[in-house]
């Protein structure tokens, strides 16, 4: 087994990228609606991946009260772009809008170079689009900070905090390489709610960019924030 372990400065500098990619406006029609930002942009700041040929990416923005969430799908280059009264509603919270001809999973569009980092990068990229168009409650991946330390929340207040597993001896996010699985590992801390550490392992058995993932918390803390 190969491993390789990213330095953090690199993996907090891509994460802010990726945050400052698509911004959207809270000034906008109510409900959904096609978005007016491309989340082709937030892809090109993931330098290893690329859209396969023959697929665009496309959005759809919720707007309610100030609130906001998105939903980015995959079609292929020639289909149409329907409102989203035009399309069927998935039946799961806030029920989008899905095109007919948009693929279920938005990474069996994407490809790699292979490298372990493009495997980070699809793990976060990942997150990243599943948080397309979120504000205020609609918030959550983007409270989380990807650690390569104990947080300083911890460190200030450790006498307030409760480990629920095993304290890491490590901490940067890893990628491990067995030959036929391929394992992508990270700590975050969110602050949400309550503060909490959570370890997030993503685990790649094909030659997609798919992945099944876990994550759990780690340690708990003092009461945090809410929106």
């Amino acid at each position: 087994m190969s491993r390789t372990i990213f330095p953090i400065r690199k993996v907090n500098q891509l994460q802010k990228q990726a945050d400052r990619a698509c911004p959207v406006e809270s000034d906008g029609p109510e409900g959904w609606s096609r978005s007016d930002v491309d989340p082709m942009e937030l892809l090109r700041v993931f330098t290893p991946l690329s859209i396969k040929q023959g697929y665009v990416l496309r959005a759809y923005q919720l707007r309610a009260g100030g609130n906001g969430n998105g939903i980015i799908w995959a079609l292929p280059k020639e289909s149409p772009f329907p409102e989203p009264d035009e399309c069927p509603k998935l039946e799961r919270f806030l029920e989008p809008p899905k095109p007919p001809e948009a693929l279920d999973e938005i990474m069996d569009a994407i490809e790699g170079d292979d490298s372990p980092w493009s495997y980070f990068c699809a793990s976060l990229f990942s997150r990243e689009a599943a948080e397309f168009g979120a504000m205020w409650h609609g918030c959550d991946w983007s409270t989380h900070k990807i650690l390569g330390s104990p947080p300083r929340e911890l460190r200030q207040r450790e006498q307030e905090w409760r480990w629920l597993a095993d304290k890491p001896k490590k901490w940067p996010p890893v990628f491990d390489d067995n030959g036929d699985k391929r394992v992508v590992s990270f700590h975050t801390h969110s602050g949400l709610g309550q503060e909490n550490i959570w370890r997030f392992t993503d685990m790649y058995e094909s030659d997609n960019l798919r992945f099944v993932t876990e994550h759990v918390p780690i340690a708990e803390g003092p009461m945090g924030f809410v929106f």
